[in-house]
């Protein structure tokens, strides 16, 4: 089967070089991997804001191309990239199946009305504005499936894909040097210490984003010494989660560790209490979000924020609301709980490998193209 994966989007919201995009970690790239082990012959196309034609950084063991950005959206941080060589690309590619990584970029109409061939699109975060809707119908109807990692998901496309048929829910591969990792033994020693790994955005308005500067007002709440916190990631946010920081009186107990190859991320998994995920999650399965993935196959629950500020309980962790005052409250009674936490850390491991192995997912997806193909 020929596949095309896109990811239509640039990399300034990151400050991610054509280099990084190439040696970090992606799920795109992982699970364009995971189908050409199956046999399958896959293309993975990116947009990149410093080249300026379609180029060839790599054939095997898959093919990856790089598309210029024609312009962008102001005042877009992410997505609103267009890139016009792409959109032409699209109109011609000759595939069983064009996957898409995204449901909500502005480019989305243009991209699938262009497309000639079976096209499944992939729900990796993001809500639907009113302002959006009409605009995005029409693409909603033409694409074949729609990926999601759980089925809470469905809620987010009110009257355009109301028809459960429509979905498929695979969740995301977990990468296997994680399935093969040895869970942790040990729980609740000492001071309480937290985790965040992944970039570190501007903040944005909501919290559909990754929030840590609003995480860090919660644990300037809970005072320097009642925890520590690793960061583990970087992006054009972290000179002011690091302000932050000290403002808060808390620059002490928070350390910023810039980009982490994968033996050391590994490592603060297993010896964090908790990974914190600082954005708004619909539900916490463990199906989605990479962090939150890797984190529980080693042992280790996670916290979220959630939608309306809400507090809940998950067999997997937490998600707590992101008010300053209510957020501190919270957090501290999840971390006045170390046999909860644990009991919690426990579960993670056995959820992950039944769920999110990559050989079990890539199988899953190849089932939803061969069901596409028909």
């Amino acid at each position: 089967m020929r596949i095309a994966y896109l990811l239509p989007h640039g990399w300034r919201f990151a400050s991610w070089s054509l280099s990084d995009v190439m040696e970090r970690y992606h799920f795109s790239k992982h699970i364009a991997s995971a189908m050409a082990e199956l046999g399958h012959e896959v293309t993975l196309i990116f947009l990149h804001e410093s080249v300026r034609t379609r180029t060839v950084v790599q054939t095997q063991p898959f093919r990856i191309e790089i598309f210029p950005v024609t312009f962008t959206i102001p005042l877009f941080r992410f997505g609103g990239d267009f890139s016009l060589p792409l959109i032409r690309e699209v109109r011609r590619l000759d595939v069983d199946v064009l996957h898409l990584h995204g449901c909500f970029y502005e480019t989305l109409p243009w991209l699938v009305r262009e497309a000639n061939v079976p096209t499944l699109l992939q729900w990796h975060g993001g809500r639907l504005t009113p302002l959006h809707s009409a605009a995005f119908r029409p693409a909603f109807r033409k694409s074949r499936r729609i990926i999601i990692p759980f089925a809470a998901v469905r809620s987010l496309f009110p009257r355009i894909a109301s028809s459960t048929r429509k979905f498929a829910v695979v969740p995301l591969p977990v990468r296997p040097e994680f399935l093969t990792a040895s869970p942790k033994s040990q729980y609740g020693r000492g001071v309480p210490r937290l985790l965040y790994v992944g970039r570190i955005p501007w903040p944005s308005r909501n919290l559909g984003d990754r929030r840590l500067d609003l995480f860090l007002r919660i644990l300037g709440r809970m005072g320097a010494g009642s925890f520590f916190l690793d960061v583990a990631g970087d992006g054009p946010g972290r000179s002011l989660c690091e302000k932050i920081a000290r403002e808060e009186g808390i620059a002490d107990a928070v350390s910023f560790h810039g980009y982490l190859g994968l033996a050391e991320i590994l490592a603060l998994y297993k010896n964090s209490d908790l990974t914190v995920v600082p954005f708004c999650l619909q539900d916490l399965t463990g199906t989605w979000v990479a962090q939150i993935q890797e984190s529980l196959a080693v042992g280790t629950p996670a916290v979220a924020f959630s939608p309306n500020n809400t507090y809940s309980e998950h067999d997997i962790g937490w998600r707590i609301s992101a008010d300053p005052v209510e957020g501190t409250n919270q957090l501290k009674n999840i971390l006045s709980r170390p046999g909860l936490v644990e009991v919690k850390g426990r579960k993670g491991p056995s959820l992950v490998h039944s769920q999110c192995d990559e050989h079990k997912v890539s199988r899953q997806l190849e089932a939803v193209y061969q069901a596409t193909e028909t």
